[in-house]
C-alpha cells in the first residue's frame, strides 16, 4: 500500500537560515527524519488570511446565519469593510498569500490532467475473518487505519499521561508528487473522509471516491455563489483551475454550503496567554466533550477530526495528548508528508510493539516547540 504524507508549499514565505528546500516532488517520495521536522516549517503569511471575512469567531455555530445578505450580523458585515486582504485591481494587485500563483488564470494542462485523473488505485481481494472474500480499494495518496495505530502507540509511551483521538474512520490524505501547494485541499478531503466512512450529515453530498482537488473548487466556487463567505471570490478572483491557495474560509463555505454544519474558531496572543495555549485549552475541551468519562488513559472517541489553519500551512488535528512532564501537544496528519514505514508496518496490527513508542509517533506530534512559533490560528470543526 503506498502510503503517507507528502510535503506542501508554504505560501509568501522564504525560509533564512535554512536547508534547502527539496526540489517539488522529490519531498513526496522521501522518508524524513522527523526529529528534524521542527526546522522545516519556517513560513510567514500576511496577516490577512487570519482575518479572512472575520467570521472565525470562537466557539460561534456557522450556520446559514454566515450568509452574505442583509440579513448578515455581526463580524461577517463587517468584515466586508475591515478587509485587509488584498486582490488583484487595475494596477495588478494581489495577494501574497495566494502563493506564487496568485495572477495564474489556469494551472498547467499538465497538472490538471494529473488532478483530473487522481491517485493511483489499486485493488486486492482480502480474506475476512469469516472466510469470505472482500473487494478493497488502495489510494495512493491515502492512509486509512492509521488512527487505532496512533492510540496503541500513546498506549506504549510511558511519557504519555492521558490521550485522546477522533474517530478511527479519518483517513490521511497527502499530496501527489510535483502537484504544489493544495494543503487546503487536502485537509478538506481528510475531513470529508470521515463524512464518508461514518455517514454522517451531508455524506450523501460526496458520493464514492473523496471528491478531486478540481471537484473541491467547483464546490467552493459554488459556496460564494450561493453567497457563503462569498466576499472571498472577489478578492481572489476565483480559483477554479488556478494553483491560488486556499484557507479556512474556503473550507467553511464549502461544508456550510452542503448543509453540513461545522464550528469556526480563531485564537491570537493576548496580554492574558498565548495562541498556542488558547488552543489547546480549546481542542482539550473539544475532546473532553466526546468522553462518557475522563478516567481512562488512552480515549479513542467518535469524534470528527479538526482543520487548523496557522501562518502558511494547513494540518488535520486527530488527536490531544498529555505528557507526565505537564506539557500538551496536537497529534495530527499533515498532508506534507508520507507515512514513515515504520508507521506502515505497523497499520493492522492489534498488539504492536516498540522499544521506542515515542520515537515512531513523533512525525504525528505538533508540541509547543512548534505551536509557539506562531502567533494566530483557525480552526474548523
Amino acid at each position: 500500500m503506498a502510503e503517507g504524507m507528502a510535503f506542501e508549499e508554504a505560501g509568501g514565505a522564504v525560509c533564512k537560515d535554512e536547508s534547502p528546500e527539496p526540489e517539488e516532488g522529490d519531498d513526496a517520495n522521501t522518508d524524513y527524519i522527523y526529529h528534524d521536522i521542527e526546522s522545516r516549517f519556517c513560513t510567514k503569511l500576511p496577516k490577512a488570511l487570519h482575518n479572512r471575512d472575520n467570521i472565525l469567531q470562537s466557539k460561534d455555530s456557522c450556520k446559514d446565519s454566515h450568509r452574505d445578505s442583509k440579513a448578515a450580523s455581526g463580524p461577517l458585515k463587517k468584515r466586508k469593510h475591515r478587509s485587509k486582504r488584498k486582490h488583484r485591481d487595475a494596477a495588478g494587485g494581489f495577494r501574497s498569500e495566494l502563493g506564487p500563483y496568485a495572477h495564474e488564470k489556469q494551472m498547467p494542462s499538465w497538472l490538471r490532467n494529473m488532478l483530473e485523473e487522481g491517485a493511483k488505485v489499486t485493488v486486492s481481494n482480502q480474506i475476512q475473518p469469516d472466510g469470505t472474500l472482500h473487494r478493497v480499494e488502495f489510494v495512493a495518496n491515502e492512509t486509512s487505519h492509521l488512527i487505532p495505530v496512533l492510540a496503541q502507540l500513546c498506549e506504549l509511551d510511558e511519557t504519555v499521561e492521558q490521550a485522546f483521538l477522533c474517530s478511527p474512520a479519518a483517513r490521511h490524505v497527502f499530496k501527489m508528487p510535483k502537484e504544489g501547494g493544495f494543503c487546503g485541499y487536502r485537509n478538506i478531503q481528510m475531513l470529508v473522509s470521515y463524512i464518508q466512512d461514518t455517514r454522517a450529515d451531508g455524506y450523501e453530498q460526496f458520493p464514492g471516491r473523496l471528491p478531486t482537488i478540481l471537484r473541491l473548487q467547483d464546490l467552493i466556487e459554488q459556496a460564494w455563489d450561493l453567497g457563503f463567505n462569498s466576499t472571498a471570490q472577489i478578492e481572489t478572483g476565483g480559483i477554479k483551475g488556478t494553483r491560488k491557495y486556499i484557507g479556512t474560509s474556503e473550507a467553511q463555505a464549502l461544508f456550510l454550503s452542503l448543509g453540513i454544519e461545522c464550528t469556526a474558531g480563531a485564537f491570537g496572543t493576548t496580554q492574558d496567554t498565548s495562541a498556542h495555549d488558547a488552543l489547546l485549552d480549546d481542542i482539550l475541551a473539544y475532546f473532553h466533550q466526546g468522553c462518557s468519562t475522563n478516567n481512562q488513559r488512552i480515549t479513542q472517541t467518535e469524534l470528527p477530526p479538526v482543520y487548523l489553519q496557522h501562518e502558511g500551512h494547513s494540518l488535520t488535528i486527530v488527536g490531544f495528548e498529555i505528557h507526565k512532564s505537564g506539557s500538551a501537544n496536537l497529534l495530527v496528519f499533515d498532508p506534507m508528508f508520507k507515512t514513515s514505514p515504520a508507521i506502515e508496518r505497523l497499520i493492522g496490527n492489534n498488539h504492536i510493539r516498540s522499544q521506542d513508542p515515542g520515537r515512531v509517533i513523533k512525525a504525528y506530534r505538533r508540541g509547543p516547540g512548534y505551536l509557539q512559533k506562531h502567533k494566530e490560528f483557525e480552526i474548523l470543526k
